[in-house]
């Protein structure tokens, strides 16, 4: 019985028309019923306050001459009702004058259904007074049995029920009939002739389907199946293709194949696999993956493919041994399941073209790649390893050499010429440079000699390293023939003697600078040593070094904000400037510690410490309404901090950490920090302002950049550097540079920004020129926290 019920869409259509009428009947005579009984009250009051009229005369009567007897009569004869169950009648003093009551009946399920329904007693009551005389006599109050009244209804209700029943049952018949034929048996029909369906057919029907059902849904429905057929077996064709193009991809991949069922057994192998392998693929097809060569390796692997979770990926990497040849390889794994089995896939890539450019990118990492001598970075390894590795009593020696005057020679007959003398120097030194001895180029024109071991006297006679560095001197002065053109040289360079003892690296390169500082001092083309005397240089900048240290690590910094205007005076942001007061020093100028903080690479602490304190400070103010919702808080990135990889992390923890939103900030970098690599540039731009940052560009017009990348980096502002807004007034250059600026800007859509405003006549000017928004101590100077509240909130009760 169920399965046919399942099997049949008429049965259980029937069956739920059938039920469905049941219950409607069964709820509407419910509703019918509980409408009645709520209505029945009302009802009896009027129906029994009619029948009491015409008791109320006789009754007055019997009271007013006091005859219990004929009111008894008159209240028994009330009980002839059968809705009634007692009646009583009290004088005017409500004592009760005369009662009946009908004869006591058990409890029945009427009546404890009448207590559920009618939870209160049905009573009706009526004064009696005096015919013509408006006194009231007493009162009769007739209680009415609610049983019978529930019984008379439900017998009512009953009948009606039962016709409501038959009529629904009735039409719930008709209803399953005309639903057989107008919809079971057409999707019979349908449904056998989809059963015979072939790749080639259309579904076919009854001429009677087509003319019965040609524009209604099942015919829809029998159009829709055709083209969901013709789409199927396109899409079958399209799924062999598919499979042929997939085999076509494995067979002829680059990179090694293997596909592994559930017990790891080797089921696929491509011709590449084969070919790393050194096996054909009839070898290692149904095999282990342990079996493999290299056991050990594939034994491991095997182990941590077990557990390996579903749809996880994890690569590794071995040597293949084949012929007689290592061939490194990078295994990516990828474990998924396919109808219910899990299998794993191995993707093999042969390293070897990878680790060879990796030995050249560490080449070009260490060596520098137009003299091909050793870098800045590999220079210090090997000072570093020579510190480490010195013997007591022994020392080596630091010597740095620059060439005089190179720049002028570069900026006057080009870069090309500028390399081709730089590398006709080295070949001329590279003779004289002793055993063991690390000849590097720092950068520019600078090179660097490091004696690991150095005979002799540790101070200026030192009779090696003087002959040395006399035959480096001579041997630059010579001329030089480099394109057509013959240059004079020279060179000065600066010397230091380390024992291991020192601090850093640092230090030894700080004081071979210092000495070559003192060499250039004394005219170039000469040597000079490192002298205690010159001690002072170094350990004024050693002492800086240690006070930013201890700087960064304490948080003595403190960031000040100067306001930045629009053309009504209105605050429409602020800069967050850098300041630092050491308790030996005194107040200590960004000019004077940047520079250092850059070469010690703790300019990445203090960008830190410059975000954390900006971007949680303007937070507050936010919350405190100090700070409006469409002022932006400009942050300086150096070039060094712009170009470090944490740069973004950094920006989002501050961000994240403060709560403050992305669009309240605005980066400012400077052109030159765009020249040093502009695609790295571009793409880190791009994701800072992705997060929704503002970028401008500061000090507009002093770097070096091309005007044609402008278009395409993606900023918001340009900063016009304080020097050319200093002068404007009296200097016709800065003038038109200022101008240009403003008219660059505007054809770009870039906003600008005037820094240096100090005087009214510079702000007149400035926004005749059309530059609407500015910075300078003519709105506001740099100033703490405290003060830049103090500056919003009187600059909000002046506006």
């Amino acid at each position: 019985m169920a399965s046919k019920l399942n099997r049949s869409l008429y049965i259980k259509q029937s069956l739920a028309t059938f039920i469905l009428a049941v219950v409607l009947s069964l709820v509407l005579s419910f509703f019918k019923s509980y409408q009645t009984i709520q209505q029945e009250p009302y009802r009896i009051q009027k129906e029994f306050n009619d029948l009491l009229s015409i008791v109320e005369r006789p009754l007055a009567q019997a009271l007013f001459r006091l005859d219990k007897a004929f009111a008894q009569q008159q209240v028994e004869s009330l009980l002839y009702n059968p809705a009634i169950a007692k009646a009583v009648v009290f004088d005017e003093n409500n004592n009760v004058f005369s009662e009946a009551s009908a004869p006591y009946m058990e409890p029945s399920w009427s009546g404890e259904i009448a207590n559920f329904l009618i939870r209160d007693e049905l009573t009706v009551t009526r004064n009696l007074n005096y015919s013509g005389i408006e006194i009231q006599l007493g009162i009769i109050q007739v209680e009415l049995d609610r049983r019978y009244l529930i019984e008379q209804i439900i017998g009512f209700n009953s009948h009606l029920f039962i016709q409501n029943l038959i009529k629904d049952i009735l039409l719930a018949s008709i209803l399953s009939l005309l639903f057989y034929f107008i919809v079971t048996r057409p999707l019979k029909q349908l449904t056998w002739s989809i059963s015979r369906v072939d790749e080639n057919q259309n579904v076919v029907m009854p001429p009677s389907f087509d003319a019965l059902h040609r524009h209604d849904e099942l015919g829809r429905l029998k159009s829709t199946f055709s083209e969901l057929w013709r789409r199927l077996t396109s899409a079958l064709d399209a799924l062999e293709r598919s499979h042929q193009h997939s085999k076509a991809m494995i067979s002829h991949a680059a990179d090694g194949i293997i596909v592994l069922d559930e017990a790891l057994t080797i089921c696929v192998v491509n011709e590449a696999t084969e070919k790393l392998m050194g096996l054909p693929s009839e070898q290692l097809t149904g095999i282990s993956l342990a079996s493999l060569q290299g056991g050990s390796f594939w034994v491991s692997l095997e182990e941590s493919l077990h557990n390996l979770p579903v749809d996880e990926v994890m690569t590794a990497e071995t040597t293949l041994s084949t012929n007689q040849h290592f061939i490194p390889i990078e295994i990516r794994i990828s474990k998924y399941q396919v109808q219910g089995e899990t299998e794993v896939v191995l993707l093999m890539r042969d390293l070897s073209e990878r680790k060879e450019a990796q030995q050249r990118i560490n080449r070009l990492s260490y060596y520098d790649s137009l003299t091909r001598l050793p870098n800045r970075t590999l220079m210090i390894d090997h000072l570093q390893k020579s510190m480490d590795h010195m013997a007591k009593g022994h020392f080596g020696a630091l010597i740095i050499l620059d060439l005089d005057r190179f720049k002028t020679i570069n900026d006057a007959l080009g870069h090309n010429v500028g390399d081709q003398l730089l590398v006709e120097v080295v070949e001329s030194l590279l003779p004289l440079v002793p055993p063991n001895t690390t000849f590097a180029r720092m950068g520019g024109d600078e090179f660097v000699f490091l004696w690991s071991q150095v005979r002799g006297s540790m101070n200026e006679s030192n009779v090696p390293i003087i002959s040395f560095m006399q035959r480096v001197l001579a041997s630059c002065s010579d001329l030089k023939h480099v394109s057509g053109h013959d240059l004079h040289i020279t060179a000065s360079m600066g010397v230091s003697f380390f024992d291991g003892s020192e601090e850093s690296t640092a230090i030894i390169v700080r004081q071979a600078d210092t000495a070559l500082y003192k060499a250039k001092e004394l005219g170039r083309n000469t040597f000079a040593f490192f002298q205690e005397d010159m001690q002072s240089l170094s350990d004024a900048r050693l002492k800086m070094e240690k006070s930013l240290y201890r700087a960064v690590k304490n948080e003595e910094f403190e960031v000040y904000y100067q306001p930045q205007n629009n053309e009504k005076g209105e605050i429409i942001g602020a800069e967050a400037l850098l300041r630092w007061d050491d308790k030996d020093m005194g107040r200590v100028s960004p000019m004077d510690f940047i520079g250092i903080a850059e070469d010690i690479g703790l300019i990445h602490d203090i960008g830190r410490i410059v975000l954390k304190q900006a971007t949680s400070q303007v937070a507050t103010w936010l919350q405190q309404g100090v700070w409006q919702e469409d002022w932006r808080i400009s942050i300086n990135v150096s070039p060094l901090q712009f170009a470090h990889e944490s740069l973004i992390d950094g920006i989002m923890f501050a961000l994240t950490k403060s709560g403050l939103p992305a669009k309240l900030m605005d980066i400012e970098i400077t052109e030159n920090t765009l020249m040093t690599d502009l695609d790295s540039a571009l793409s880190k731009m791009e994701k800072i302002r992705s997060l929704g940052i503002s970028l401008s560009i500061d000090d507009f017009g002093t770097g070096y950049s091309s005007l044609k990348y402008l278009k395409d980096l993606p900023i918001d502002r340009l900063k016009i550097d304080q020097s050319f807004v200093r002068d404007l007034i009296a200097d016709k250059d800065d003038y038109a540079i200022v101008l240009a600026v403003i008219a660059m800007a505007n054809a770009l859509s870039l906003k600008v920004l005037a820094e240096g405003v100090e005087t009214n006549e510079h702000f007149k000017q400035l926004k005749l020129m059309g530059c609407y928004t500015y910075q300078g101590y003519y709105f506001g100077r740099p100033m703490c926290a405290v003060d830049f509240e103090s500056f919003c909130e009187n600059s909000s009760a002046a506006l």
